[in-house]
């Protein structure tokens, strides 16, 4: 759904060479057969190989055969072809698409197109891959053989992996605020030149502190096919500042850990690092829900994240795998996982808008279901606003207002349940929605996070895609790591000791 579903079986086939794993953001050149079905390709039919809306592959061009992204297209018969690279003229989520359009001649069943993206026979150095990691990139081909317009997908696409290169960083991440005698943890980690967490990295690392840090080992260690290295338990015994310094073998400073301070036993609130907004490949996004967490909490190493996708692309069914991930991977005082959707309504009835529940299981109030075909359930739909807020009331939720594809106007709509508006994500920075909540008087936090669409919460890099900006984080004040702490300090009036802070994200 949407595209037509009629007799994929019928659409012909495709192969891509060579397969397998490719580093992120390497040059390579692919060679991908489509293989005509059935109907064979009418005159003015077309094929299209769709990629995802937020990647950065390519981009792909068909005039200088010497310069990157040089692509080539060509039919068996020596039919007459019309290629074309665009973005948005394909379905959501394969948003950037190459069209091949038959405009002489037709093709006949088992006749071929043959495409070469990054075609190296004339001197191109090839084509420049997605700058992100992606256990399953996809070449999604669709077919419109009968010159409809109505495109059919075929039953399997060609895919490769995308992995991560060798490390150019190290990063040494500490919490930003721990209580005496308390345990916190170090957390040592490496990155490639795109920003992608990496597997690559295998040597020992010394570890210095400027005071005293309990269970402080003096050597640690990187090991190739580990993502990061953590060293849990570490205590300080007195209030003061730390930071830690991690050394090469041979002698080298590598890096700084973050500061982190010491407080007094009795100080109320800590410091809990957060990305609340973010997608996975079942909407817009990259890789699986599960991998989203997993990331945020083994690569990112967050302290509170939330899953934010499309409510128009939120199946029943994926509502509920969602609902399971984030009851799965809550572990109060170690990673808190909030459930709950972006209602995302266009701006002329209030715009984009960040619902987190409190507990799983409550319903969605989508802002349409355009893109699910499923509609037992569309009498719940608030398609405004306005309505969303009056459905919403009484849950145990909060709503924050979010700047993206489609701006929440907080001049059309606004509740006290919207606790804040996110400043930063990203697509880039909005302080003029805050400009916007002062207008109105309005009573809000300041948040910022990702927007994630790269499968990257927490550490989100721009790459070479029109997300300019690194993505967000919050910080959240709260007694205790839970997500009644959490949702206390979300709902904690806005004031001079403020529950919340941002910064963009470091890492």
């Amino acid at each position: 759904m949407p595209y037509s579903s009629y007799r994929p079986d019928l659409m012909g086939s495709a192969r891509l060479t060579p397969a397998g794993c490719f580093e992120a953001g390497s040059l390579q050149s692919f060679t991908l057969v489509y293989t005509a079905g059935a109907f064979g390709i009418d005159d003015t039919g077309s094929i299209k190989i769709g990629f995802r809306f937020a990647t950065d592959f390519g981009p792909v061009q068909f005039s200088d055969p010497r310069a990157q992204g040089y692509t080539s297209v060509e039919a068996s018969n020596g039919a007459t072809l019309e290629t074309r690279w665009e973005f948005k003229r394909n379905i959501r989520p394969w948003s950037r698409s190459l069209y091949i359009g038959v405009v002489r001649d037709f093709l006949a069943p088992g006749d071929t197109i043959t495409i070469r993206f990054g075609d190296r026979r004339f001197g191109s150095p090839g084509i420049r891959l997605q700058t992100y990691c992606e256990s399953a990139f996809e070449f999604r081909v669709f077919a419109d053989p009968i010159a409809t317009y109505d495109y059919v997908a075929l039953p399997r696409s060609p895919q490769i992996a995308l992995v991560p290169g060798p490390a150019v960083r190290i990063f040494a991440v500490l919490p930003t605020l721990a209580r005496v005698g308390e345990p916190f943890r170090l957390a040592l980690l490496a990155q490639d030149k795109w920003g992608n967490a990496t597997d690559r990295e295998d040597r020992s690392v010394r570890l210095q502190s400027d005071v005293p840090v309990g269970n402080l080992p003096a050597v640690a260690r990187l090991t190739a096919g580990s993502f990061a290295s953590v060293v849990e338990g570490l205590q300080v015994a007195v209030p003061g500042d730390v930071d830690i310094r991690v050394f090469a073998a041979e002698g080298g400073e590598l890096c700084r850990s973050n500061p982190l301070k010491i407080v007094p036993r009795d100080t109320p609130l800590l410091h809990f690092w957060a990305d609340t907004h973010g997608q996975s490949n079942e909407t817009l996004g990259t890789n699986t829900a599960r991998e989203y967490f997993e990331f945020g909490r083994d690569k990112a190493f967050l302290d509170v994240i939330g899953h934010q996708g499309n409510d128009f692309q939120i199946s029943s069914q994926f509502w509920r795998e969602l609902n399971a991930l984030a009851r799965e991977f809550d572990q109060p005082g170690r990673f808190v996982c909030i459930p709950g959707y972006e209602w995302s309504a266009n701006t002329a009835v209030g715009g984009d808008r960040n619902v987190h529940f409190r507990h799983e299981g409550e319903a969605m109030h989508r802002s349409s279901h355009a893109q699910l075909d499923e509609l037992d359930d569309e009498a719940s739909d608030a398609h405004t606003a306005h309505a969303l807020f009056s459905k919403l009331r009484g849950k145990d939720c909060v709503v924050m207002a979010h700047v993206g594809g489609r701006y929440a106007d907080i001049k059309f709509a606004h509740d006290p349940m919207e606790t804040a508006v996110e400043v930063h994500s990203a697509w880039g920075t909005f302080e003029w929605l805050l400009a916007d909540a002062f207008v109105q008087n309005y009573r809000v936090g300041i948040v910022a996070n990702s927007d994630g669409h790269k499968g990257r919460p927490g550490a989100c890099y721009p790459g070479a895609s029109f997300f300019g900006s690194m993505g967000g984080l919050t910080c959240y004040l709260a007694e205790q790591l839970d997500r009644g702490a959490i949702f206390q300090a979300m709902r904690r009036p806005f004031s001079k000791s403020s529950p919340r802070s941002t910064r963009i994200n470091p890492r």
